[in-house]
């Protein structure tokens, strides 16, 4: 058995932290045995690097049980686990779920700038900012006026342009921010499924982004993704657009409405000045109304 010199003590300072350790059998701050290896706990010299029984470099401290390291390995099962889900077919139909109760809460509105909206023809509802006016004109008067929509508009004569262009919003050069909500009546594009509400949506806005009408820019700002509206699956875009009159943003959105005897997608359009969306808050403003859509 090796036993420590007689004529050396230990070191003065302890080799790994550099703490004073002058006549200790263990570093007072790290702990790193001095004159024991910490492997075979044979008695090491105080100056030695190496044990001289079985060649363990004494800095390194006890050696820790191979028991030990079994914690990683336990970590690593759920994380496998999860990586191995995420690439089967349940990963999707979870994701959706755990979005609509964590992501897509209803919103609670606030009577103080809200208002409470529904529209009994087309049978939805919905919550606008309250300064905000609506025009149902799916009930309109004048039977030329009729539009299977309901146009909300922070101007009011923003309202009447909308008629004007049949609800098409490419057409429309609008002061303030303008929302048109309803259950469209056209062909959905051809080879598409028309109750999917991604695949109508990718449908219809990647014409607009490859051949743009004359005179327009689009811009993606938020590409064409899947969001849920109280429990219902949708799918939305965020685009920019850019013309003479100035650069407005496009939100364009579809909520499956598996109803009978109605279209199989709700249709929700945004258009909103630049300075509106970005400075004034409308973009939140036009999400939250989205999100309160409730079909029946």
């Amino acid at each position: 058995m090796k036993l420590p010199p007689m004529a050396l003590t230990a070191p003065s300072l302890c080799p790994r932290c550099d703490a004073p350790a002058i006549m200790t059998d263990h570093c007072i701050q790290c702990a790193l045995p001095l004159r024991q290896c910490g492997s075979c706990q044979g008695i090491a010299g105080p100056f030695d690097r190496y044990c001289g029984f079985c060649g363990y470099e004494l800095v390194q401290g006890a050696r820790r049980a191979p028991l030990w390291r079994l914690w990683l390995l336990a970590a690593l099962i759920p994380l496998a686990a999860g990586i191995a889900f995420g690439f089967s077919p349940w990963a999707r139909p979870a994701a959706h779920t755990v979005a609509g109760i964590v992501g897509n809460t209803e919103p609670t509105p606030n009577p103080a700038t809200s208002q409470q909206l529904r529209s009994d023809s087309l049978a939805f509802s919905y919550v606008a900012p309250k300064d905000w006016i609506e025009t149902d004109y799916s009930r309109a008067p004048d039977p030329s006026r009729v539009l299977p929509e309901v146009v909300v508009v922070h101007f009011p004569p923003d309202a009447v342009k909308v008629s004007d262009a049949k609800g098409d919003l490419l057409q429309v050069r609008g002061q303030a921010a303008i929302l048109l909500l309803g259950r469209p009546a056209g062909a959905p594009p051809p080879a598409v499924d028309p109750s999917d509400p991604q695949a109508v949506l990718a449908a219809e806005v990647t014409p607009l982004i490859a051949a743009p009408p004359a005179g327009v820019k689009f811009e993606v700002v938020t590409p064409v993704h899947a969001v849920t509206v109280n429990g219902r699956p949708a799918a939305a875009v965020v685009l920019r657009l850019t013309r003479d009159s100035g650069t407005y943003y496009l939100e364009r959105a579809y909520i499956a409405s598996p109803t009978t005897g109605r279209p199989p997608l709700f249709a929700f359009s945004a258009l909103v000045p630049s300075n509106d969306w970005d400075s004034a808050g409308d973009s939140q403003r036009v999400d939250q109304v989205l999100r309160s859509v409730k079909l029946s």
